[in-house]
């Protein structure tokens, strides 16, 4: 049960909202509020008002600075989007109308949906969506990238203080500050130790966000820029420490793949490497379906390592498929909330099912549109940060640039890739893909000024 410290802490927060941006500017006042929101405030609470849609902790800091925004006349982002990118978001947003048109019929004991619930999940897709715009119109330059990068960074390398402490104690900051446990609690404990969960609600997230914050340390540090006032190397040494002790082999394998990727390969491989991970992602659906993605052979690898994690594995895979048979009977616009996703025993109305990856919960609520129109902004920045190449070539700046550019692009890839085990991908997250997004514009602005002022010469 959620305390008064709770309550107050989410009714209180556009007001710290409105320092942070009076304080430090729009951009990294933007940076700070969603940093701040995602880390240290309550996880998986809502307070449900009349009207608007329920406001958590993301919700409610897109809603704050949409509001900031538009008072004080700057822009919202949604200018920097042109043609074909407008009109995906559009289709995003109305996404949760069809389906809610098209799941009025009860399912078993499930009440059918709503119009109101397809406005609810309008609302909720929009403000969850919103920090993409914010990236691509505040974070599209060279400075406000570093920035972001480096934010993010020492975020994650602060956090892991209060994350050694949950793997030492136990997860208890949350139970003890804000009066109730977001998860179960069973699920933190692997290996004869604990998971921290902090505020993030899950171990798993927590090892995610960890991981982005050391492949955005090392990046970086390959490009000789120092992130904090002690030396990159020893940040990097406590944040690897800390993912390995979060004993989570997804976050280790993500931070391995940064350090063997970023070391070795040039920033032309960094790009066909990310862009080989989005293509990994969209076509798992298909692959899984049609049965020629090698679940088997990753089962077989994992049980070398560990019986146990195979298992777990094993068992992912087996609830992935049940689930996405019956997401496949509703694939157009999908079968809604309430838990129409998911599969029940007809007799006993018993859950059969369990929910992990973010791809398989999107494509099950909103079937293939909503699948389709939340990715295709997250692969469609992988991919316009591949074409950044052709635009950034000659001055050793120019060549310092296209390093981050693959770098930044690598970190949005393996964002994508853990939506595949886990569903991570909040607002902070969409601001760093929409930072990634605007950068491109920018670039691409950039070479045709100065290419037309080359031909005025």
């Amino acid at each position: 049960m959620p305390n008064v410290i709770a309550y107050s802490s989410l009714l209180t927060w556009p007001l710290v909202m409105f320092f942070l941006l009076k304080r430090f500017g729009t951009a990294k006042g933007i940076l700070l509020s969603l940093l701040i929101a995602y880390l240290l405030l309550p996880a998986g609470f809502e307070v449900d008002f009349p009207v608007i849609p329920p406001l958590n902790k993301y919700t409610l800091t897109s809603l704050v600075l949409l509001i900031y925004l538009i008072i004080t006349n700057q822009p919202t982002g949604y200018k920097e989007l042109k043609g074909w990118h407008k009109f995906v978001l559009m289709a995003l947003i109305v996404s949760p109308f069809l389906t809610s048109i098209t799941n009025q019929e009860r399912y078993l004991f499930i009440q059918g949906l709503s119009l109101y619930d397809g406005l609810s999940q309008s609302g909720i897709e929009f403000l969850n969506f919103f920090p993409f715009l914010l990236g691509v119109a505040y974070f599209n330059t060279y400075d406000r990238q570093v920035l972001l990068l480096r934010l993010v960074a020492i975020a994650a390398v602060l956090y892991s203080i209060p994350v050694l402490y949950e793997i030492r104690m136990s997860p208890q900051l949350h139970s003890t500050i804000y009066g109730y446990f977001p998860h179960s609690f069973l699920q933190q404990y692997r290996d004869g130790g604990f998971r921290a969960v902090v505020f993030l609600g899950h171990g798993l997230v927590v090892a995610t966000f960890l991981a982005a914050g050391f492949a955005c340390l090392f990046a970086l540090h390959k490009a000789q820029i120092r992130a904090w006032r002690f030396d990159n190397r020893l940040l990097l040494l406590v944040l690897f420490v800390t993912i390995v002790l979060q004993k989570s082999y997804g976050a280790i394998a993500y931070a391995l793949i940064a350090i063997t990727i970023i070391s070795l390969f040039s920033p032309r491989k960094i790009h066909l490497a990310s862009v080989s991970i989005a293509t990994i992602f969209l076509t798992y659906p298909i692959t899984s379906s049609i049965g020629i993605f090698p679940h088997q052979e990753i089962v077989n690898t994992a049980e070398s390592l560990s019986p146990e994690r195979a298992q777990s594995l094993n068992f992912r895979f087996e609830h992935e498929n049940t689930l996405l048979q019956h997401a496949l009977k509703k694939p157009e616009f999908g079968w809604g909330s309430w838990g129409r996703n998911r599969v029940y025993d007809p007799e006993t109305g018993a859950d059969l099912s369990v929910t992990d990856g973010n791809w398989i919960i999107t494509l099950g609520t909103g079937g293939w549109l909503r699948f389709i129109t939340l990715f295709y902004f997250v692969v469609m920045s992988i991919y316009l940060a591949y074409r950044t190449q052709k635009y950034l070539r000659g001055s050793e700046d120019e060549k310092n640039k296209q390093y981050l550019m693959s770098v930044h692009s690598l970190v949005v890839a393996l964002i994508l890739l853990d939506q595949m085990p886990n569903s991570s991908l909040h607002p902070l997250y969409w601001l760093v893909i929409g930072a990634l997004f605007g950068r491109y514009k920018k670039i691409l602005r950039e070479w045709q000024v100065n290419k037309v002022n080359a031909s005025l010469k």
